[in-house]
């Protein structure tokens, strides 16, 4: 009887601590998220902060600076120079789409293949 009741008053104690912790809304960002549904919406920093014309092209590995990033639909994109911003912006939709196809591919989201 005594076992059970320190059992169920770990399983409480374990139970509240797991339901009272909140959730860094940020950690979702490492992937691409629905901006509909987005809570972080104009403060999204996309991939880690790695360039996103580098993802694009598969490569996770270079990172982006403060100075070359641009908002666009409330996600934030950082870039390794401003020729690879530039570059990305002239079709910022497909660029987007083969980012986050690359992205979620490197971190494992995508099974499938």
């Amino acid at each position: 009887m005594f076992a059970k009741s320190i059992l169920l008053s770990v399983f409480l104690i374990l139970g509240g601590c797991a339901s009272k912790r909140e959730v860094d809304k940020s950690a979702h960002h490492h992937h691409s998220c629905k901006m509909e549904n987005c809570e972080m919406k104009h403060r999204c920093e996309m991939f880690a902060k790695k360039c996103a014309m580098s993802v694009a092209h598969g490569d996770m590995h270079i990172g982006g600076m403060e100075e070359f990033s641009l908002v666009h639909d409330g996600h934030r994109y950082f870039f390794s120079s401003k020729e690879k911003m530039e570059e990305f912006k002239k079709n910022i939709n497909q660029n987007v789409k083969k980012a986050e196809m690359h992205w979620n591919r490197y971190n494992g989201a995508d099974s499938r293949r």
